[in-house]
């Protein structure tokens, strides 16, 4: 689960209308929110405050194995809408498998200062958090200088390990198709750039005629259900022409987005660099009769790494993701295979008339209030964790098990809660 700066990040960046998932560094999000997800160790408490619209701040204490905690504060230039969390959606603290695509209609070659966009040129943000005893600060800046591009300045100071501290700067454009990052890093003087190239296979007007929400999406769901319910079933020769209708799913089928990017990395200190390249294929939500699915596939041609994954929902509450690991030269290799199960506040609607029989006793799409997730690996082990909202509270319980050890099987378990006003 999102920690509460974290969602003010994501908040902010949504606010500017600035897409992290168009970005090479991100290409495999999806399936890292299924398998890579992190589980809370000890017993923590969080607290924050929303000042006021432009000022939030947090404070985490940690009881158990050690006691310790962190204090951050978070400044942005324009008003964040930022809900309590007895009244913030679930959907939004929680990393779950989605499919975050939003189109840009940028105007190549022109800027025009009466777009929506304009309007969040100039924006900043100014983050900090320091943890105690350890004195370890971090801090991070964000600017947004036009349409298309903005700046993400981080920084690491740790007085126990001077080694640990850097500073690493980050430009990055994105015009939508396209996306691109230069990244300069003072540990090891590292340098990298980064591209992804989107290729679509659907015409902008249908972008633009289909709708992004999710209450509709839903309710194309349900209705093609009920249609399916309702719908005779008849015979047909297997030379029978199929209706129209089918021939229309098919072709919508077809309908996703490929995107290939690559990076680009070298060290002047250590003199030494790294390439690495990754195509990936996904569904959109706009054409709602698809099962969102996102397959990915990286290779590190110096490193000989290759890692493929296919991640799916296969029903409106469970997605499943499976992800196989393995080196050219070592001839090692790693499975693991995670799911993602939503909880639901589920409502029993009764049909309006008695000869629509298809529509009674159908369970509606209640609210996600919590979260179950499960991996399974072969170098890992289990790792279970299961988020959800109490009353006014967010809580994360998690475990990390080794079922090949007999005298620990158990790694680590924790329990995290999160309230803020």
């Amino acid at each position: 689960m999102h920690d509460f700066m974290d969602y003010c990040l994501r908040t902010y960046f949504k606010t500017i209308g600035w897409n992290d998932d168009n970005q090479y560094s991100n290409l495999c999000s999806a399936s890292r929110a299924i398998l890579d997800f992190q589980t809370p160790r000890g017993l923590t408490f969080a607290i924050s405050k929303i000042q006021f619209p432009l000022l939030k701040a947090s404070y985490s204490m940690n009881i158990s194995p050690i006691l310790n905690g962190s204090l951050g504060y978070l400044f942005t230039s324009r008003p964040l809408k930022v809900d309590p969390s007895d009244h913030v959606h679930f959907m939004e603290m929680i990393d779950r498998f989605h499919i975050n695509y939003m189109p840009k209609n940028y105007p190549y070659g022109n800027f025009d200062n009466s777009s929506d966009d304009s309007k969040s040129i100039g924006d900043y943000l100014l983050y900090g958090r320091l943890f105690v005893p350890t004195g370890r600060l971090e801090a991070i800046y964000s600017r947004r200088f036009s349409q298309w591009m903005q700046c993400v300045v981080t920084a690491v100071s740790d007085p126990r390990s001077k080694a640990a501290s850097h500073v690493t700067t980050e430009l990055q454009y994105d015009v939508g198709q396209w996306c691109t990052e230069l990244s300069y890093t003072t540990d090891g003087e590292l340098f990298g750039m980064r591209g992804l190239y989107n290729f679509a296979s659907y015409n902008q007007e249908e972008i633009n005629s289909n709708s992004n929400n999710e209450e509709l999406i839903v309710q194309n769901k349900m209705r093609k259900k009920n249609n399916d319910v309702k719908a005779p079933l008849v015979e047909r020769n297997v030379f029978d022409v199929p209706p129209e209708s089918e021939y229309d799913e098919e072709v919508e089928a077809l309908k996703g987005e490929w995107s290939i990017g690559a990076e680009l990395y070298y060290g002047v200190r250590e003199r030494s660099g790294g390439v690495s390249a990754g195509i990936r294929y996904r569904t959109l939500p706009q054409f709602s009769s698809q099962s969102p699915l996102s397959v990915t596939y990286l290779i590190n041609p110096i490193m000989g790494h290759m890692s493929a994954a296919f991640a799916a929902q296969v029903s409106d509450d469970l997605a499943l993701c499976p992800r196989f690991d393995f080196n050219m030269y070592s001839y090692e290799s790693d499975l693991i295979i995670g799911a993602e199960w939503w909880q639901r506040e589920r409502n029993e609607i009764e049909g309006q008339s008695s000869d629509d029989a298809a529509n009674k006793n159908i369970s509606s799409q209640g609210e996600v209030n919590g979260i179950v997730k499960a991996t399974v690996g072969t170098s890992r082990g289990v790792t279970l964790l299961w988020e959800g909202k109490y009353g006014k509270t967010l809580f994360s319980l998690g475990l990390i098990a080794d079922l090949t050890s007999r005298i620990s099987p158990i790694r680590s378990i924790g329990l995290q809660f999160q309230y803020f006003s």
